[in-house]
């Protein structure tokens, strides 16, 4: 057995648990390669980290292996991920676009990076899009396409959007793609009728951010013609979230809270009111975010500590399980790529035309450079940038340019926000560094609801 298998570097485990269930200490693992869990007891932690595999069960073993805690040997186990991820790219049959309609945006947020000006695509640039995204979809035999529409704030883009999607939609039903959507908005124009004419266009998933209540919000996300945003976007999240048509159409709409040291004593208040409001229940998630630097605009500098945020975030979190929020995933998912930027045909559409990797790139500043750009719709046939920032993400991760070939998270995280990196930032998700107090979390919650939802599996 030892010749065969080895002990996995892709492994985390928790401090020692003592379930009520079990006699003897156990702790849990979480293997980064599959993104699985399991409870092993304390004595077979200790005869894998010996390399005594032969004082393992076989009933033990056999799930070690299914798990990938135990692998076989190779020469260099990141490099044999990396290959499995880029693989799984070249293969994928869903192809992801960023549509960004509008530079214009009602908010003056004082972290964000973008300058906002009244520009709208225009009909021909966006019939070049759609004619562009058509043909990539027969080129590849692609089965799948995912639209999320960004801004600027999209809404402001309604007619586009919809002038879009219909033409989307109409030709992907006879070439055999699905089609469907999801938006990225400030919820200030979220209104019921609106959601209604997007739901038609098959927009089903939305982001919306509250920074805090009230006064906390509107400090970091003021309205620029004057007055506060927070009632008028909670008072849009009831109302759109409590029509049939949402439920009905399983719609859904992630919370991302931005936090730096300003409105970090408000997340829990925050937390609260949402689920005073009937929001848990409405199939309404939580996106807990630290504020960062975007286009050098040095917005984090007011933000925590790394090591302090993830603290933070695990006791937010609970919080919000005690509220009656659900989490689809407390432990970091299996991934073959960190983002869109290193999908081949992933791109991102401005207002302009302008074609870029990365959905963080349009109508910033620091990004404008060609460098940064894939091309234009207008002439993308001729000229076309494919060694645009972060496109050779995957090639690039193998120099010294971060630490993610020697990162045991790296099969879920993908080497995090290579953008990032390439700004000579740290592009580390935060569950890096509460990775052994998310696995304790994760295994409480599930047997809490183990009624809905399978426990780890448990070894030993």
């Amino acid at each position: 057995m030892q010749g065969e298998y080895v002990l996995s570097r892709y492994l985390i485990a928790s401090d020692i648990v003592s379930p009520a269930h079990h006699s003897d200490p156990s702790r849990l693992l979480f293997a980064s390669r599959t993104g699985k869990s399991l409870l092993v007891k304390e004595r077979i932690y200790r005869n894998l980290l010996a390399g005594e595999f032969d004082r393992i069960d076989q009933a033990t073993l056999q799930q070690l292996r299914a798990d990938e805690v135990l692998v076989p040997p190779t020469s260099d186990e990141f490099l044999d991920l990396l290959e499995k991820n880029q693989r799984g790219i070249r293969e994928t049959h869903t192809l992801s676009l960023t549509l960004q309609p509008t530079a214009n945006c009602q908010l003056g947020c004082g972290y964000c990076g973008q300058q906002h000006v009244k520009k709208n695509l225009d009909d021909d640039t966006s019939a070049r899009i759609v004619a562009r995204i058509m043909d990539t979809l027969r080129r590849k035999s692609y089965t799948r396409l995912a639209i999320n529409w960004y801004g600027g704030e999209p809404i402001l883009a309604l007619k586009q959007i919809e002038d879009i999607s219909g033409q989307l939609i109409e030709q992907c039903g006879p070439a055999g793609v699905h089609f469907f959507a999801s938006m990225v908005t400030n919820g200030l124009s979220f209104k019921a009728d609106v959601y209604l004419r997007l739901q038609r266009q098959r927009v089903n998933s939305f982001q919306i951010t509250l920074d805090g209540i009230g006064h906390t919000h509107d400090l970091m996300r003021p309205v620029k013609a004057g007055g506060g945003s927070f009632d008028i976007i909670l008072q849009n999240l009831v109302d759109v979230t409590g029509m049939p048509e949402f439920s009905a159409n399983r719609s859904g709409v992630t919370i991302r809270i931005n936090i730096n040291r300003h409105n970090q004593d408000k997340v829990a208040d925050l937390i609260d009111l949402l689920a005073d409001r009937g929001l848990a229940a409405r199939n309404v998630g939580l996106d807990f975010r630290p504020v960062v630097d975007w286009g050098g605009n040095q917005a984090d500098r007011d933000s925590l500590a790394a090591a302090d945020f993830a603290a933070r975030e695990i006791d937010w979190t609970a919080h919000a399980i005690r509220r009656g929020f659900e989490f689809d995933r407390i432990l970091p998912a299996r991934s073959i790529a960190p983002c869109m930027v290193v999908m081949p045909d992933a791109e991102v559409y401005d207002a302009y035309g302008n074609i870029y990797p990365c959905y963080e790139f349009p109508y910033t500043p620091k990004y404008d450079a060609p460098k940064y750009k894939i091309g234009h719709i207008r002439n993308i046939d001729q000229v076309r940038n494919d060694k645009a920032v972060t496109r050779e993400w995957y090639t690039d991760i193998r120099t010294s340019l971060s630490p993610c070939p020697r990162c045991p998270l790296f099969p879920v995280c993908g080497g995090g926000c290579a953008k990032l990196w390439y700004n000579g930032e740290t592009g580390c998700p935060s569950f890096k560094l509460n990775l052994p107090e998310r696995l304790v979390l994760d295994y409480w919650m599930r047997r809490r609801k183990r009624s809905a939802q399978a426990e780890p599996a448990t070894a030993g």
